[in-house]
């Protein structure tokens, strides 16, 4: 759920990546809200002699290509009215995704970009979603992944901005930043997350994963270490980018080497073949050849017209 509320400066994409598997369908919604954080709808009426909306709601769905591939509008509505963007509450707007042919059909993403304006004296919002869809045999490597990176019991509460833990969403971008670890490495065999190999290299991946967990960890330590810090004769220190920094060093240097092992099952093999044939000027000069003659190590012409 991607929530909209007027007057905060927030990042343009600031939710969980929405999941959905290959050929399902999966809700996309939004939760507009007031300055105060009160669920409020947008208002369905017209100005200015009913040219002008008071309030408005449009979506535009975009793929990486940078092409739209849908685009609608709640309100004004359209005519006939055929909106698949549903209220689902006070305040509450969704589309559900993968009800019309194509659109989940295959691994990739789509780009959600919403505009709302909830009331006439009331600024434009925009936000943007992110839906990535992934095959089964993909989330299948979530539980593993969890139980390399995930040790302890943490709460994951997105909805309050509470993501100490990892999410499913944030462990897929993991998994995606470790496939492009393996697609950046030579040889230059590349894959996808539909067509990697899982029954071969999944463990791989799931370390590649782990590795650029550990990067984010990292630089989150370092934000939030405290070297030294005493009050009141009670001191302690947090350190731990120092701890994670050997680490992340050690499954790099493992990893590095084990990635072109692993492609290499992938590389076609070259190879180049010669063969010696007698040309056409040489074939010429050997019927021109006088009776007797003798081309060392190849003919001897001893016989007129034949070799």
């Amino acid at each position: 759920m991607l929530i909209i509320q007027p007057g905060h400066n927030a990042p343009s994409v600031l939710n969980e990546v929405e999941m959905a598997m290959l050929n399902s369908k999966r809700l996309v919604d939004i939760s507009v809200m007031d300055y105060e954080g009160n669920p409020v709808d947008i208002e369905e009426s017209m100005t200015n002699g009913g040219t002008e909306p008071t309030g408005y709601l449009y979506l535009d769905v975009y793929d990486y290509t940078n092409t739209i591939v849908y685009s609608e509008s709640y309100w004004p509505v359209a005519i006939p009215d055929n909106r698949r963007i549903k209220h689902l509450g006070t305040g509450k707007y969704g589309i559900t995704w993968g009800e019309n042919s194509g659109e989940t059909n295959s691994s990739g993403g789509y780009l959600f970009a919403w505009r709302v304006r909830r009331a006439s004296e009331e600024e434009e919002v925009f936000r943007v979603q992110l839906l990535e869809v992934y095959t089964p045999v993909v989330l299948s490597l979530l539980p593993r992944l969890r139980l390399q990176i995930d040790k302890s019991i943490k709460v994951i509460n997105p909805e309050k901005f509470c993501t100490l833990g990892y999410s499913d969403s944030q462990l897929l971008l993991y998994l995606q930043a470790g496939l492009e670890r393996i697609n950046q490495a030579q040889p230059y065999v590349t894959f996808s997350m539909s067509n990697f190999p899982f029954w071969h290299g999944s463990e791989l991946l799931i370390r590649c994963a782990v590795l650029e967990g550990l990067r984010s960890q990292f630089l989150f330590a370092v934000d939030t270490d405290i070297p030294q810090f005493s009050d009141s004769g009670h001191s302690f220190a947090i350190t731990h980018a120092q701890m994670l920094k050997p680490m992340y060093d050690s499954l790099s240097n493992e990893i590095i080497r084990e990635i072109s092992a692993f492609k290499m099952h992938y590389v076609n093999v070259g190879f180049s073949m010669s063969e010696y044939r007698v040309g056409y000027g040489f074939y010429q000069g050997i019927l021109a050849a006088p009776t007797g003659a003798y081309f060392r190590n190849y003919y001897n012409a001893n016989m007129p017209g034949t070799y």
